[in-house]
């Protein structure tokens, strides 16, 4: 059996993380993660519209990425900071989405619980996060890298609930489902 959960979760790695080392381009451009959600989400055991509407959104968004990620490589600034805010704010919308068509996956299951608590903790800190690091540009300068970093603090905690989440669906389908 394909492994849907590991292709979502290498999804929100490679849009969380930003790795641009000494000024170069993030090696781990996020058009790639939204194409493994792409992916993971076609591998869901679903034929709900949910499901059709999520992966055209992802597709929608990969390619939006891939212009955000080409304006950063080429050094141009025509989309600026603006872009990538607009970016991360669609990123916390298809994440609603996400968790929207795994509620209804997993509904009437053991995993619906957690797929809730999950889902009310991720988007309330990925949420603060961005309202954070959105109006830490009204602050003073000698503050607004620290208010920056308390928002990307909070946008981490939530990754982890997230990859968590991801492990648990993992190991449940892992012994629930017949090998094959």
């Amino acid at each position: 059996m394909k492994k849907p959960y590991e292709y979502i979760v290498n999804g929100v790695s490679f849009v969380y993380m930003d790795l641009s080392p000494f000024g170069l381009p993030d090696i781990l451009p996020d058009f790639i993660g939204y194409l493994s959600f792409v992916y993971g989400i076609h591998l869901l055991p679903s034929f709900h519209n949910l499901k059709r509407w999520t992966k055209t959104f992802a597709i929608i968004l990969a390619v939006l990425s891939f212009f955000v990620e080409l304006d950063q490589w080429l050094g141009y600034k025509i989309l600026g900071d603006i872009g990538i805010q607009f970016m991360q704010f669609l990123f916390i919308i298809f994440m609603y989405c996400v968790f929207q068509l795994l509620l209804h996956i997993h509904y009437n299951k053991p995993l619906e619980a957690k797929t809730f608590k999950t889902y009310q903790t991720y988007i309330a800190l990925m949420l603060c996060g961005f309202v954070i690091q959105a109006f830490s540009m009204n602050v003073e300068e000698s503050m607004r890298e620290n208010v920056h970093f308390i928002g990307s603090v909070l946008q981490l905690v939530a990754y982890f609930f997230f990859v968590f989440y991801f492990r648990a669906c993992h190991k449940y389908y892992k012994y629930s489902m017949p090998s094959q």
